[in-house]
Formats: structure tokens, sequence, C-alpha cells
């Protein structure tokens, strides 16, 4: 079996989609993204990814099995969404699939979500962006979007990106900055940039409260983590064991 992109029979894409792409990143910001987005805008599912290199592996959902990287739509906005990160050999031939796909689906834009290693800026959960459009652009420098003029992309957004670029697709790659696993306060962030480009209803409040909460709950757990290491310096340094 081919790795491939399936829409059934039944299943339609809109003419000229906006295609979102959401496969893991760093903190799990583009899958935590993409799924609030899925879930807020009521958006259906029209396909999945087929591949002998999933090695057969199902997700459950509301007692529902499902394949772990699945297509949704809702009027003219398409995402793509995985539940597994990609093994680095297997990226080229799943991007090579997803190239065929998108060639198509003729997308209207590509917007790529990717999390980055946390960076010493003034703002908690900064989101980078890039995009070839000079509307979006301008849009990016009215929200206060930092660009990124150096770097390096790896993974299937990479490849993406690549192939938008050099076959003149308008794209757009939103990173957030982030230092938790997982970070749904990132992808609040994220989110609400992203709904503004796209002139998108969705409401973070939700993702909000509830990231506030795991992001406690992390610090909690690392304060411990850290204080048991103290804890265990000490007797090396105090007890007569460590003599």
């Amino acid at each position: 079996m081919a790795t491939r992109v399936v829409i059934p029979d039944g299943s339609k894409m809109p003419k000229n989609p906006i295609v979102i792409e959401g496969f893991p990143s760093k903190g799990f910001v583009s899958t935590i993204t993409a799924r609030y987005m899925i879930d807020e805008m009521g958006m259906q599912p029209i396909g999945y990814l087929e591949s002998d290199n999933l090695h057969s592996v199902a997700v459950i959902h509301d007692s529902r099995p499902m394949r772990p990287i699945r297509v949704y739509c809702k009027d003219n906005i398409v995402v793509l969404f995985s539940e597994i990160i990609i093994p680095i050999p297997e990226v080229p031939e799943f991007s090579r699939a997803i190239i065929e796909w998108l060639k198509q689906a003729k997308p209207d834009k590509v917007v790529l979500l990717a999390g980055i290693s946390g960076k010493d800026t003034e703002k908690d959960h900064e989101i980078f962006a890039m995009a070839n459009n000079p509307q979006v652009t301008q849009k990016l420098r009215d929200l206060k979007v930092n660009g990124v003029s150096e770097g390096m992309m790896t993974g299937i957004s990479s490849e993406l990106l690549l192939y938008c670029v050099e076959n003149g697709i308008s794209w757009i790659s939103l990173m957030a900055e982030t230092k938790n696993l997982p970070d749904p306060l990132a992808a609040a962030s994220m989110l609400q940039i992203l709904t503004r480009i796209l002139d998108l209803k969705v409401d973070t409040k939700r993702l909000i409260e509830e990231g506030k909460k795991i992001e406690e709950m992390f610090k909690e757990i690392t304060s411990q983590l850290q204080r048991g290491k103290e804890g265990y310096k000490a007797m090396e340094n105090y007890s007569p064991m460590y003599g």
C-alpha cells in the first residue's frame, strides 16, 4: 500500500481551500491548536492518510476507532491533523503523499503550524511568523508578530513549505515559543493570531483556562522534582553513607 491521503467517495473537498497543517511539534502546540480549532468550529472528518508505515495504529475517540492522521473540513477551511509523530526516516514518504494531495486540492493558501524552543523574549508564548503574501505580512505587522530572518525548519512542515515556495502557492508559517510539554497556552496564543489572519471566530477562553491549570500542574511537578534533587544532593554532602 502506497502512502496517500484518501478522500472517500461521498466526502467533498472545497474548491481552492485554505489548508492548515497540524502535525506534532515541540510542546504539541500545532496539534493542540488544530484539535481545538476542529472542535470549536465543528469541523467534520472527510478523509485520512493511509500507509503501511503507520504500523496498524488506531486511535479511539468517543468509542469510535479512527485513523491517527485525518482530514477535517468546514466551509473553505481544511485541516490535516495528526495525533502521531512521524519518524524522521519516514518524513519524505509522508511529505510526498501530502504534496500529491495538495496538487489535487489546489489550495488558496497553506498554513504551517509549529512549536519552537523557548527564546529569551519579554513575552511568554511569543509568536513568530513568515508569509509570502503582502496582505498577510501586513496583518502580521499590525498584530505585532515578529518575523523570522534566520533559522532552520525540519520535518513535514519544511517539505510542505519548500513545495509551496517552489510552486508559487501562498503560504503562512506560524511558530509559537514554548518551554512546556504539552503547552496549551502557547497553542492559545497561536490560535489567536491564526484566527485573526484568516478572519475566523474561535473563542480561546476554554483553552486558556485549561492551559493555565495544566501549566500550573507542570510547574508544581517540576518544582517537586527540583526539590527532590536538592534534597538528594544534601544527603550526598552530609550523610556518613557518602563519607
